[in-house]
């Protein structure tokens, strides 16, 4: 297990309000966590996201639904409640915080969980009634590849077994979800960290296999989030690998910035040069006056003309004549 997620949804006695959110992270890491408050009317106006729904699923669905709460007019309760939430996690130590829900989730301790939860909760909403579902997952697991494949799903297969990727090794990026970079970001060339998989032994993960790669090509599959990369592994050969658009993946910072400074200079530099080429081409006065036609070319050019409609007008009437 590499990852938790926590879905909930408590409701308080004392305020007549309804909370719900998510947090996700690691051991040791601060948590990433969206936090939604209803009163009774919002309740009857809004569908209330599914927490058994898969972890992915149900992000979506809340992060939507804090977002059309948020557009509402003086709805001043939902961002202090947020930032109640985080004061609170603060307060706490993040870290240690998503400690304790990463060992009550690879324990199935639902207990620890939900006293965290209303540990959190308390101090705005006193005490509350809680459900919530918890997941695990491994780096593997964040992967619409092994979603798909554990659904008995076919649509990766057109994408996998492409004539250019047919043979290229199965990877998958190493997730990061607190302090990893928006995979969606990545541009082609720039470096990414990958965890290649055993075909024969692809239930065991094995940390050995950790690869560092460059973006060959980064394409969106349609009607999804998610994105197919190729990958350059060096003499490993090339990787492929499909990922949802929101993940943040761990990569080379350092690496990364010098890559971009560099192709920002090279960049910089081609359009001095074109633009010193343009200048010096304005300077050259015979180039202008290469592409000048004189006035006796223009003269001769007309006379031509006018002469071929002459013998087009004297072609017809004689035609008229016979």
């Amino acid at each position: 297990m590499d990852f938790y997620a926590v879905k909930f949804i408590a409701a308080s006695n004392l305020t007549g309000e309804t909370y719900l959110g998510y947090i996700f992270g690691k051991k040791g890491q601060s948590p990433q966590f969206n936090v939604v408050l209803l009163n009774r009317n919002q309740l009857k106006a809004f569908e209330i996201p599914d927490i058994t729904k898969d972890y992915l699923e149900f992000k979506s669905d809340v992060d939507m639904l804090y977002y059309q709460l948020s557009k509402e007019n003086d709805n001043y309760a939902l961002t202090q409640f947020k930032a109640y939430f985080y004061s609170v996690l603060r307060k706490m130590n993040f870290e240690v915080v998503g400690t304790k829900m990463f060992l009550a989730v690879e324990e199935n301790d639902v207990y620890v969980l939900k006293s965290l939860i209303n540990d959190i909760l308390n101090e705005w909403a006193g005490e509350t009634k809680i459900k919530l579902v918890a997941q695990k997952f491994d780096y593997k697991d964040l992967t619409w590849i092994s979603a798909v494949k554990e659904k008995g799903e076919k649509g990766f297969e057109e994408y996998l077994n492409r004539p250019d990727v047919k043979d290229a090794i199965e990877v998958f990026p190493i997730i990061d979800p607190v302090e990893g970079y928006p995979v969606i970001k990545l541009d082609v060339g720039e470096p990414i960290i990958v965890l290649q998989i055993d075909k024969e032994e692809e239930n065991k993960k094995d940390t050995s296999n950790i690869l560092e790669g460059r973006v060959i090509s980064k394409e969106l599959i349609p009607s999804t989030s998610y994105l197919f990369l190729k990958i350059d592994l060096g003499r490993y050969g090339i990787g492929k690998t499909i990922v949802h658009q929101d993940l943040k993946i761990s990569i080379d910072q350092k690496k990364l910035q010098i890559l971009r400074k560099a192709r920002d200079t090279k960049e910089n530099e081609e359009q001095k040069i074109i633009g010193d080429l343009f200048d010096n081409l304005q300077k050259d006065k015979r180039f202008y006056e290469r592409r000048k036609i004189s006035s006796l070319d223009i003269i001769i050019i007309s006379g031509l003309s006018i002469i071929g409609i002459l013998l087009i007008i004297l072609i017809a009437v004689l035609l008229g004549a016979f």
